[in-house]
């Protein structure tokens, strides 16, 4: 089966002036369900941004683990953006997933952003509804780090509770 990718990794704030093309690597733990029996799980995921115009962004992502790979693409549309907030919407569609959020970023200092964007996906065949919350940090140019914690519900049932711990690394050019 497929599944969205797991992670966002891609702030709304998207790039820094100057660049217009992102590739990002990172990697996700996901817990295990409460009352289940099965282990938590480590997924690898990997993305390529280009910037098409200040307001559109054209991503290429995919998700692997030790089973399987997906691949996708995404559309990010930015509704609104200041100095220090930005708000947008995406749309993922991939070889067994798809998925709708609505990301925003929100500026603490120079380079740094915190993120985040409820999203609907698919975990195989059931929907998953995740609200994954994150920080991004530039740290020399063009290079980033990123965290990211996601709470995620398959199919909208209490008892099927994940949590996903990320880091990646992007870098701008």
């Amino acid at each position: 089966m497929g599944c969205s990718p797991i992670a966002s990794f891609r702030p709304a704030a998207g790039f820094t002036p100057g660049n217009s093309l992102e590739f990002g690597m990172g990697g996700v733990t996901i817990s295990r369900r409460p009352y289940v029996i099965e282990e938590s799980r480590a997924v690898g995921q990997f993305w390529v941004s280009s910037e098409q115009s200040p307001s559109r962004n054209l991503t290429i992502l995919g998700a692997f683990d030790d089973e399987a790979l997906s691949l996708g693409v995404s559309l990010r549309l930015r509704f609104l953006r200041t100095h220090a907030f930005v708000a947008a919407v995406d749309g993922e569609l991939g070889y067994l997933f798809a998925g709708l959020s609505l990301p925003f970023s929100v500026r603490v200092v120079d380079e740094f952003w915190l993120y985040a964007g409820p999203r609907l996906g698919n975990w195989g065949l059931d929907p998953l509804f995740g609200a994954p919350v994150g920080a991004s940090v530039g740290v020399y140019e063009g290079f980033h780090l990123r965290a990211e914690w996601q709470r995620s519900y398959q199919d909208f049932k209490v008892y099927t509770r994940r949590d996903h711990f990320g880091v990646a690394a992007a870098y701008q050019f």
